[in-house]
């Protein structure tokens, strides 16, 4: 009788944890608006932001079909360089570990 006792209570232990690691995790939220200079006279505009900590930050210019991609430290903070002109419409998100953010798309003014 204790023996079955302590099966069943095992069982249940482990389907606890099963069902933990079953559980899905929250979205990464969207990278905070960014903040855009330039262009400059090489025609650079320097992009720079917050994403989530220890993330991989992207930017890509849909216009000159081009992108960069910083990795962020401790505080998410990036600041990344990449060709554009005036009107050219930037898309920003961020990674880590396997989990994409939703984007955000700005123009260049």
């Amino acid at each position: 009788m204790i023996a079955l006792g302590r099966r069943r209570a095992l069982w249940l232990c482990l389907a606890g944890l099963t069902a933990g690691c079953l559980a899905p995790t929250l979205p990464l939220p969207p990278p905070s608006d960014p903040e855009i200079s330039g262009p400059d006279a090489n025609g650079q505009v320097t992009v720079q932001g917050y994403v989530e900590p220890t993330a991989i930050a992207y930017v890509f210019n849909q216009s000159q079909n081009e992108g960069r991609f910083q990795q962020t430290g401790a505080n998410g903070r990036y600041t990344i360089s990449l060709p554009a002109d005036v009107g050219d419409q930037l898309q920003v998100w961020y990674s880590i570990g396997g989990e994409v953010s939703p984007s955000l798309v700005v123009q260049v003014e």
